[in-house]
């Protein structure tokens, strides 16, 4: 069986930053996952092609991040090195739609002066670290419609946070009253679902419009009814990702391989149903 090339659903470019020097909710899932070296040396975007040549990466969705007020990636930074590597990146564009005009306008920029194809969303980032308001908030509203208008996807944080900040946010049956409400956005609800994610698999059946993304959750360590998901009657509503550098994409890759998929579900997965809602 050939191997497909794969496309990563998402990665970061982390500039060096002692690890001391992120703020505590988000020091906290580098500890759990173990690593924080690679946080602290940062991320050279030339070293990450050579490690996505190793391990068969073809492309990866290249995001920005932040948290609050200290942005870790700019939207600015991401997309130099998407033009560096044109044929290797694609823009994930995040705004902070607690301030919506400003938000707004960004996103705006992002889209259309950069390029950027995917919109990031962080409930869990979006209340006072106790609460956050889910994805039914009418604080979310404007950016659907926002990207339906302009087509891209929306990528939003499912499942618990791995943060020491709320998850009852994550609960990805919020989704459902989204994708009813705009069908013609896509969703994709990252990091699986858990412990939710029975739930999220029956929404990616459920609504043409709604996909899974498996970042920051190893295959090794799928369940047996999301890797029959993932083979089967689920095979074009998963995309597979790294968090990188939360996890590496070699062994990344190696686990996906190890479950034995069908050639078509493994294609899909790898980065066939990315490419095709990305339109590439």
């Amino acid at each position: 069986m050939t191997r497909p090339v794969a496309l990563d659903a998402w990665a970061t470019p982390l500039p060096a930053r002692r690890l001391a020097d992120y703020p505590a909710p988000i020091r906290h899932v580098m500890e759990r996952y173990g690593s924080g070296g690679a946080f602290e040396t940062g991320v050279d975007v030339g070293r990450m092609v050579a490690e996505m040549d190793e391990a068969g990466v073809g492309q990866a969705i290249l995001s920005s991040f932040h948290f609050e007020d200290d942005w870790f990636v700019t939207n600015d930074a991401v997309a130099e090195y998407v033009r560096a590597y044109p044929d290797r990146f694609i823009g994930a564009c995040c705004v902070d739609i607690r301030h919506p005009m400003p938000a707004m306008a960004e996103l705006r920029r992002c889209v259309e002066d950069l390029g950027f194809r995917v919109l990031r969303l962080f409930p869990y980032q979006y209340g006072d670290r106790r609460s956050a308001p889910p994805p039914t908030d009418r604080m979310y509203w404007p950016f659907y419609v926002a990207a339906a208008e302009y087509g891209i996807p929306i990528a939003i944080q499912v499942g618990h946070t791995g943060p020491l900040l709320p998850s009852e946010c994550g609960r990805p049956i919020y989704l459902d009253e989204v994708a009813l409400t705009f069908p013609e956005l896509t969703l994709i609800g990252t990091h699986l679902g858990d412990p939710w994610a029975e739930e999220m698999m029956i929404l990616a059946w459920k609504h043409p419009n709604v996909y899974i993304e498996t970042s920051a959750r190893p295959a090794r360590h799928w369940t047996p009814q999301f890797r029959k998901f993932a083979a089967s009657y689920g095979r074009e509503k998963v995309l597979w990702g790294t968090d990188y550098p939360l996890l590496p994409f070699g062994p990344s890759v190696e686990d996906v391989l190890a479950l034995d998929l069908p050639a078509e579900a493994l294609e899909l997965v790898l980065g066939g149903n990315a490419r095709r809602i990305l339109g590439l």
